[in-house]
């Protein structure tokens, strides 16, 4: 990482795409998990590994993980619904969906932080971001009413799994004038040790009998889609408008999609394939605006900068 306001154009894209595949690996990887832990095992012993990982990493890179109080609580509070919450949520929405479905339904995300970044942060939005938004969630329902993709039920895990996504990629962002894209990620993972510590005990006996594969499945998730998915969405959010960082949660279907097919041969429906065609283009005319870049600058005098 570079610091605040120094990322190169192709750093930028390097960083994009590293964000999306990591966050597409969060959903073959709870299917992996789940063969041998429940949904809030995964999110209880994520918490405990994820924080520990972090803390090494934000040792390794400097970032000051001693805060004022203040902001220890926003982070946790932010971290619990957009971490926390949202883990629980997506895996048991995960549960009950096609991978293709759930990580379409997810990313419709973007559409909930645009207009709270419009809305709370007074972010200008360009016309065609709007197109686009309306363009990928005719995407997100052509994918959405596949059939025997998702039940009910997980439609609406998965549905307040986005909310909770959306409102924290908007959350975040002042934190992120303050301090390091590592310490935000660390003070609003390790909260979920206390939140989650009702399902330790069954996550410490699942554990004596879990599969190489589910261990394989969490580790992917501790390591890929919290250490460098949620920091990276971090920097960019820290570098970048809220409106243009989110529409590449859009480019994470597709990502998941390969996932699926490679680890584990689901096909997906030629619906699926036209939603998720619909939803490209969507990103494409968003991101076709010229573009800019956020009007939040870190104060100097705060975090070191990101290596």
């Amino acid at each position: 990482m570079t610091a605040k306001g120094s990322l190169h154009s192709t750093q930028i894209v390097v960083i994009f795409v590293l964000t999306t595949a990591a966050f597409a690996a969060s959903f073959p990887a709870i299917r992996a998990a789940q063969s041998s832990f429940d949904p809030a095992s995964i999110v209880w012993l994520r918490a405990l590994f994820a924080s520990i990982a972090l803390a090494l990493l934000a040792l390794g890179f400097r970032a000051r993980l001693r805060i004022p109080w203040p902001d220890v609580l926003r982070a946790a509070i932010y971290g619990q619904l957009g971490i926390s919450a949202f883990q629980w949520l997506l895996n048991s929405g995960v549960a009950e969906s096609s991978i293709g479905t759930a990580s379409t339904i997810v990313n419709t995300a973007p559409l909930i932080s645009m207009v709270l970044a419009a809305a709370i942060l007074r972010e200008r939005i360009p016309l065609l971001r709007w197109v686009g938004v309306i363009v990928c969630f005719i995407g997100v329902y052509i994918l959405g009413s596949s059939e025997a993709s998702t039940t009910t039920k997980g439609a609406v895990y998965l549905i307040a799994a986005a909310v909770s996504l959306g409102v924290y990629s908007v959350a975040i962002k002042t934190l992120l004038t303050r301090h390091h894209p590592l310490t935000v990620t660390f003070h609003g993972t390790w909260p979920g040790i206390i939140f989650f510590s009702w399902a330790a005990p069954a996550a410490l006996n699942e554990a004596t009998s879990a599969t190489v594969n589910a261990w394989v499945g969490l580790a992917t998730l501790v390591l890929v889609v919290t250490c460098i998915g949620y920091v990276f969405l971090a920097r960019l959010l820290q570098e970048l408008p809220i409106s243009r960082v989110v529409f590449y949660y859009y480019l994470v279907p597709p990502v998941a999609i390969i996932y699926a097919i490679v680890l584990f041969g689901e096909i997906p429906s030629a619906r699926e394939v036209l939603g998720v065609a619909v939803v490209i283009g969507g990103v494409v005319i968003a991101l076709s605006t010229p573009a800019t870049t956020s009007t939040n600058a870190a104060p100097s005098g705060t975090d070191p900068p990101p290596r």
